[in-house]
C-alpha cells in the first residue's frame, strides 16, 4: 500500500490532476489506457513488468502522449534498453526530468505490437515455459529442457524489403568467416532460403530472461536486427543463450544477422510465433517496423 501512495504522490507533482489504474487480472489495460489519451491524458506512467508496460505503450502506439516507466518487474527488458535505472526512485527522476525520445515499434501481422523482439521457432515454444517459471512454477524447467534439447533446425525463406547485399550484415564475424559469408550474400534478390534452430527479430537488445539477443539493436534506427540461428547444435545454443543471459553479451560466429525495415517468413512446416512472448500463431508471418511511433520519457 505504500508504493501506492508514494505512486500517487509523485504523480500528482507532474499533473494537476491524476488517475491511478491498477492493473488486475481481467481487466483490459489496453483499453483502459487508450479511454485516458482519449480523455486527454499528457502521459501515462507504467510502473510495472514488462508485460504491463507492453500493454500500456500498446495503447500510445501513434499519439503524442508519452510513457513513463518505472520498472518493478523480473526482468524488465524494455526498460533496460532505453538506459532507464531498475532503481524505482531513480527512475521518477527520469520521469521528472521529462526529456522524450520517439523510438520504433514492431508489428507483426498487422495487428501484434512489439517493443523488444519477436521470435519464430523453438524460442516460441520455449516462451511459454518461461512464463510458468517466473509465476515459480519450477518444475517447469525440465519441461524447457526438454524442449531445447528435443529441437529440430527447420528450413525458413525470408523476404526482406532490400537486397540481400544491403540486409546482410556481419559485425558478430571475424574476418575470414565475414569474407567467406559476404560471397554468399552479395546478391541483389531479397529473399534467401535458410536452415536454423530460430530467428530472432529485435527491435531492442534484450528479450526474454534479460537475453542479449541483439546488442547492436537501436531503437530509433528503423530498423529491426534479425538474428539467424543456424548450425547450432542443441548444446550450443543452450550454452549460447546461458552466456548473453542477464544482460552479457557474447558473440557467436554461427550467428546470421542482417537488418530490414520489413520481413515476411514462411516455412513448408508451420512454426510458432510471438511477439514480446505472447504466442501469435505460426508463420508465414509479416514483420514491419513502425519508425519512431511511441514516445517515451528517458
Amino acid at each position: 500500500m505504500a508504493a501506492r501512495v508514494d505512486l500517487r504522490r509523485v504523480l500528482e507533482s507532474l499533473a494537476d490532476s491524476t488517475e491511478l489504474i491498477t492493473l488486475e487480472e481481467g481487466i483490459p489495460l489496453v483499453e483502459r489506457v487508450r479511454e485516458a489519451v482519449a480523455d486527454g491524458a499528457d502521459l501515462v506512467v507504467a510502473a510495472g513488468g514488462d508485460g504491463t508496460v507492453r500493454d500500456v505503450a500498446t495503447a500510445l502506439v501513434g499519439t503524442v502522449t508519452p510513457l513513463g516507466i518505472v520498472p518493478l518487474g523480473t526482468f524488465n527488458n524494455f526498460a533496460r534498453s532505453l538506459n532507464i535505472p531498475m532503481d524505482p526512485t531513480a527512475a521518477w527522476q527520469i520521469i521528472l526530468k521529462g526529456q522524450i525520445r520517439r523510438v520504433d515499434v514492431g508489428l507483426a501481422n498487422d495487428k501484434h505490437h512489439f517493443f523488444e523482439a519477436a521470435g519464430i521457432g523453438v524460442d516460441a515454444d520455449l516462451f511459454p515455459v518461461g512464463e510458468e517459471i517466473k509465476r515459480g512454477h519450477f518444475t517447469a524447467l525440465i519441461q524447457g529442457v526438454r524442449l531445447a534439447l528435443a529441437h529440430q533446425p527447420s528450413r525458413l525463406e525470408l523476404r526482406f524489403d532490400r537486397s540481400l547485399a544491403r540486409a546482410y550484415t556481419a559485425s558478430y564475424v571475424g574476418q575470414s568467416t565475414l569474407t567467406r559469408r559476404r560471397r554468399r550474400f552479395q546478391s541483389l534478390k531479397r529473399q534467401t532460403r535458410l536452415r536454423c534452430s530460430f530467428i530472432a527479430i529485435a527491435n531492442g537488445p534484450y528479450y526474454g530472461g534479460n537475453f542479449t539477443i541483439s546488442p547492436n539493436a537501436v531503437l530509433d534506427d528503423g530498423l529491426f536486427s534479425i538474428a539467424v540461428f543456424r548450425d547450432f547444435s542443441r548444446t550450443e545454443l543452450l550454452r549460447h543463450f546461458w552466456s548473453i543471459s542477464r544482460g552479457r553479451r557474447q558473440y557467436n560466429p554461427k550467428l546470421e544477422m542482417f537488418v530490414a525495415a520489413r520481413l515476411e517468413v514462411s516455412a513448408p512446416k508451420p512454426l510458432s510465433v510471438h511477439v514480446d512472448g505472447v504466442p501469435i500463431g505460426q508463420t508465414p508471418a509479416r514483420f514491419v517496423v513502425l519508425p519512431r511511433a511511441l514516445s517515451v520519457l528517458v
